[in-house]
């Protein structure tokens, strides 16, 4: 059986990984538009700023240790369902048996001018390089982000970082929307300015502006900002281009079933490119997290070699860890019961539906989040220790014998 796999990040390592850890006979072929072996993205930060190969999170060896046939630099353009064959840029048609789409997402801003030259991208190692050597070359001094989600947070902490004065508007009346509730969400702003970074909430963007190239925005209040390095980050769209005639059913994402299969045979696809419902609400939407990515990429594999896995849903989590702010945020900002500490400049709450943890935001000290999380999955009825779940030494051994009390 011939593999392809388009995309090298992780939905794709990881179904390559399955797929060899039962398969040792299949081809797999992986194809990536950029010329660097696999990558993890959240890991980039650190390896602008302090030089660390953590990127590179399974070794530049990974495709020769798990015989995977590997190509950078292969960008695809068509696939064609009918005769089971995928296209390259440059003319090259390959066959295959199994097809596995993985090809992520970038970030987006639904900004007139945002696809203008000039407006950066950071979600591929290729654009946020790019940034980053101008910024390093001494040619950026001043940068302006719309949108103040995790991904904006993360861009300008890096680049302020890097000696650059940031700036960044959001239109709601708080950073990282999505995720945080207002008081983790002021705790975190506080954080981004006592850094230096120029927040500027409820101020709304409504036109990337320039003649050939982006040279600022303009406002809703008709103000014009201009900076040498712009950001669109006001959400993410999944990579999709390619796909066009093909057939396969997506609307903002990739549509997959409970297998993660496309609406074609013996196509799947997993990762920021699929929509899937949240493990939580049932919603379904693009998750665009590390973690799913993976565990979709785990299904894929197990699917395409015929294991029939099911996929439970995603994730709703985000974290900053890699730049001196701490956060991390996890399912609901909603419960019946809502328990809140503060300490030593860190706050963390944790949100209970009917004694089940559904959700938890921490900044500062995010020590506790892997219990935490273990909890919320389990949906474990945590009333007789909840008392104990803000308590700082929670999760180092404290939970074990509580938790296992009901059942010994």
């Amino acid at each position: 059986m011939k593999i392809i796999i388009i995309g090298a990040g992780p939905a794709g390592v990881s179904a390559a990984e399955t797929i060899r850890a039962h398969d040792q006979q299949s081809e797999i072929l992986m194809l990536s538009s950029e010329p660097f072996p696999p990558y993890s993205p959240p890991a980039m930060a650190d390896h602008f700023i302090h030089g660390s190969k953590a990127h590179l999170w399974r070794g530049q060896d990974w495709p020769e240790k798990q015989g995977v046939d590997y190509k950078s630099g292969s960008a695809v353009i068509e696939v064609d369902e009918e005769n089971h064959l995928v296209r390259l840029a440059e003319g090259e048609k390959i066959a295959y048996d199994r097809l596995v789409i993985a090809t992520g997402s970038r970030l987006y801003a639904p900004v007139e001018g945002a696809e203008l030259p000039g407006v950066y991208n950071f979600k591929s190692l290729s654009a946020a390089q790019a940034l980053v050597e101008r910024v390093k070359s001494g040619e950026a001094h001043q940068a302006l982000i719309v949108g103040a989600g995790f991904i904006g947070m993360e861009i300008a902490l890096l680049l302020r970082k890097l000696g650059v004065a940031v700036t960044q508007v959001e239109m709601t009346e708080q950073v990282m929307p999505v995720m945080l509730d207002m008081d983790t969400a002021r705790l975190a702003l506080k954080f981004m300015q006592q850094r230096g970074i120029d927040v500027r909430l409820n101020t709304k963007a409504v036109a990337f502006i320039g003649d050939d190239k982006a040279a600022g925005v303009r406002l809703e209040s008709g103000e014009n900002l201009y900076a040498d390095v712009l950001v669109a980050a006001t959400g993410v769209r999944p990579n999709l281009e390619f796909l066009e005639g093909s057939g396969i059913a997506h609307d903002w994402g990739i549509t997959v079933d409970e297998y993660l299969r496309t609406n074609l045979a013996d196509i799947y696809a997993a990762g920021d490119v699929v929509e899937v419902p949240d493990l939580l609400t049932g919603e379904i939407y693009v998750h665009a997290i590390f973690l799913n990515a993976v565990e979709q990429g785990n299904v894929v594999g197990l699917n395409i070699l015929g294991f029939d896995n099911q996929y439970e849903g995603a994730h709703r989590m985000n974290s900053l860890k890699h730049l001196d702010l701490p956060i991390m945020a996890a399912g609901l900002k909603t419960g019946d019961q809502v328990l809140q500490t503060r300490r030593d400049g860190s706050l963390r709450t944790v949100y209970l539906q009917e004694n089940k943890v559904v959700g938890y935001q921490m900044v500062g000290d995010i020590k506790a989040a892997g219990v935490l999380r273990g909890l919320m999955n389990s949906q474990l009825d945590v009333g007789s220790f909840k008392d104990i779940l803000l308590a700082p030494t929670f999760g180092q051994g404290t939970i074990t014998w509580e938790a296992m009390a009901p059942w010994v």
